[in-house]
């Protein structure tokens, strides 16, 4: 949705702009199907679809576009027609973003709204081609189409709520990571109970601050936790950590992780399960979080955590045992 933005206020400044949109891949290339950039006619570049030699050919098409050319295809291999060794193919359509301005302001209207809709891009000949329409979707529609693919004559893709990032503290390693999160996507609440004074001045780069660890207050504050949140759990006393485990495990969220060792993760499983709490989605529970990569220090656990969810949403592999996480 950045992209969008930044081509609705190049349009507003009068620029001339083309959209370049990835529709089809094979083999091994820098981005996939769904992935876009904008050229606007002074030559500036908006996002990447994968640099290099492709990308140098689809911004001199683009400028072309943007300077008033019709709306064009263009394919390449990348061994054979460009050089390059990734040993793919890419298909892509150029077209003025301006026949689609509409569409880009209702998507993007609907993303900061949370409201669920599908995103259609023409492939057709013609003056149609890279023409882009948004209409209203369920949530369940719109998931079908989260990875974009082409539907015969069009390209789909979801617009769903931005992924949210919930972070249960606000201490060394939660100022160190809130940082990473807005630019991969993710809208960031902190939720902490002041108690330390860390929340006395609001981080930057969280949208939200809730002064609670309790997860019913939280969810009275930004609404109910479901499939599109990441739940972190950082906090500075092991007492929260686990009460926070207890409200959460059974929830149906996209993520949920725990900083800690393995003997007070295994710990918490033995309290959970005396108290007759539901463990049934444990196994989808990270702890230690963050991938393994011999993090120690906050910053480094803090780009830990990151990887994990960047891999989490290019992979889609939330449980445990996916991935390899010794720490602790």
């Amino acid at each position: 949705m950045k992209l969008y933005a930044q081509v609705l206020a190049a349009l507003d400044e009068g620029r001339g702009v083309a959209l370049a949109t990835v529709i089809a891949t094979t083999g091994s290339t820098p981005r996939h199907v769904g992935a876009r950039m904008a050229v606007l006619d002074d030559g500036r570049t908006l996002g990447t679809i994968g640099g290099g030699r492709i990308e140098a050919e689809v911004v001199a098409a683009a400028g072309e576009v943007a300077r008033g050319a019709p709306a064009r295809r263009l394919e390449h291999h990348l061994v054979r027609d460009l050089a390059m060794c990734c040993g793919g193919w890419m298909e892509l359509v150029i077209a003025p973003a301006a026949a689609s301005r509409v569409a880009l302001e209702r998507a993007l209207d609907a993303w900061r709204r949370r409201e669920p809709a599908v995103m259609t891009t023409e492939l057709g000949a013609g003056e149609a081609l890279g023409a882009m329409t948004l209409a209203p979707a369920t949530a369940a529609d719109a998931a079908r189409w989260r990875k974009p693919r082409q539907d015969g004559a069009v390209l789909r893709e979801g617009v769903a709520a931005p992924e949210r990032a919930i972070v249960f503290g606000c201490g060394h390693v939660a100022r160190a990571l809130g940082p990473l999160l807005p630019p991969l996507g993710f809208e960031v609440v902190v939720c902490d109970d002041g108690d330390t004074g860390a929340i006395d001045t609001p981080p930057p780069w969280a949208q939200r601050v809730v002064d609670s660890f309790d997860v019913a207050d939280v969810e009275r504050a930004i609404g109910a936790l479901g499939p599109g949140d990441h739940v972190l759990v950082v906090t500075r006393d092991h007492a929260v950590d686990q009460r926070l485990l207890e409200q959460l495990v059974g929830r149906e969220l996209g993520y949920l992780g725990m900083i800690g060792s393995r003997g007070k993760v295994g710990r918490f499983r033995k309290r959970l399960e005396a108290k007759g709490v539901d463990l049934t989605r444990w196994d989808r529970l990270r702890a230690p979080i963050g991938l393994e990569l011999g993090a120690e220090t906050p910053e480094e656990i803090a780009i830990a955590i990151a990887a994990e969810l960047v891999a989490l949403r290019r992979r889609g592999v939330p449980e445990a045992g996916a991935w390899s996480s010794p720490r602790g």
